[in-house]
């Protein structure tokens, strides 16, 4: 108690207070995660969810701060190089976190030297979508009807796992197909819709409301694992694509070298976030693969096995961006 009161006035004085919470157990103050997106989005709509639980639990509070530009490198660069005290972290995702890598010969950060991993929150897999007026019913149809035809693709943007689902699906079905990039997934489907392009590759929340409604028809999804979302739909592996598995995974990571107790303590709560009924009613309301393993341990395991895929087949394709 005499500690927080020391805090409040030096706080009210201007004073820095990292003195006074020095010997306070961790956290002692303010939280801040950096979403390396704008507002609105899977990512920072997960990652507020998680931060108000977490608050709940370490009776702090937890600040969202997007950071959003450069598929994500401005945020990574700034969390890489934030003080290792535990206080700023990312809430970030495929992107950032496995793929950029790959992607950027010129990145200013390495996410597997640079990011020690707390959690992994779970993953969204893609929906592959079709117009209705596409006549094809199945993976296999559209994958002969693409030899046929002069196929492409709309992706939210270059980088991103709407881009590489295409082109680990072309390469994986021996297939041309030529990408379209937008800006963003809602221009990408509205190009669908009007028949516009031959196909994309939208996360399966996103796809939702339209397979709902009836105006897309979804062929399959991406992960090795069918979505709750659509019990109902095939994966790519059911139907013959044994090495399409792509997921974008939503995961917490600190700036490399915070200390143990932190590293340890932000772990049992991003444990204690996903046991929680309602955070995990949420999430799965929102069609994300929850974890088996959350730990830092698998997520760090995670991130080199797939910053290794990413990086071999951007090399196969050519998909660099710099």
């Amino acid at each position: 108690m005499k500690k927080r009161l020391m805090a409040l006035l030096c706080c009210v004085a201007g004073i820095t207070c990292t003195a006074v919470y020095a010997d306070a157990p961790y956290p002692a103050r303010a939280l801040t995660f950096v979403v390396p997106y704008p507002p609105g989005g899977p990512a920072d709509l997960l990652a507020r969810a998680v931060a108000h639980k977490m608050g709940e639990l370490a009776g702090q509070t937890v600040i969202v701060e997007n950071r959003a530009g450069a598929s994500g490198n401005i945020a990574g660069d700034y969390v890489a190089r934030a003080p290792k005290d535990g206080y700023t972290l990312m809430f970030g995702s495929s992107p950032v976190l496995v793929i950029n890598p790959g992607l950027y010969r010129n990145l200013k950060f390495d996410p597997l030297k640079d990011f020690e991993p707390i959690a992994d929150f779970g993953s969204l897999p893609n929906a592959v979508l079709v117009g209705e007026n596409l006549p094809v019913s199945s993976v296999q149809e559209l994958i002969a009807y693409s030899r046929q035809h002069n196929a492409t693709y709309a992706s939210a943007g270059s980088g991103g796992t709407t881009h590489l689902a295409g082109l680990l699906f072309a390469k994986s079905s021996d297939v041309s197909l030529t990408h379209i990039p937008y800006k963003g997934s809602a221009p990408a489907l509205q190009a669908l819709l009007g028949d516009q392009v031959t196909m994309t590759f939208t996360d399966v929340y996103t796809a939702f409301p339209y397979i709902q409604a009836r105006k897309l028809k979804v062929l399959g999804v991406t992960s090795a694992s069918r979505s709750d979302l659509l019990p109902d739909v095939k994966t790519l592996q059911e139907q013959g694509m044994k090495d399409m598995d792509v997921n974008v995974f939503f995961a917490l990571v600190a700036p490399k070298g915070i200390p143990e107790d932190a590293r340890a303590r932000l772990e049992t709560l991003s444990r204690e976030v996903l046991a929680d009924k309602g955070v995990r009613s949420q999430f799965e309301s929102r069609g994300l693969l929850l974890p088996k393993d959350p730990s830092g341990a698998a997520l760090g395991r995670k991130m080199a096995t797939e910053t290794a895929a990413w990086k071999k087949l951007i090399q196969e394709t050519g998909a660099a961006i710099d």
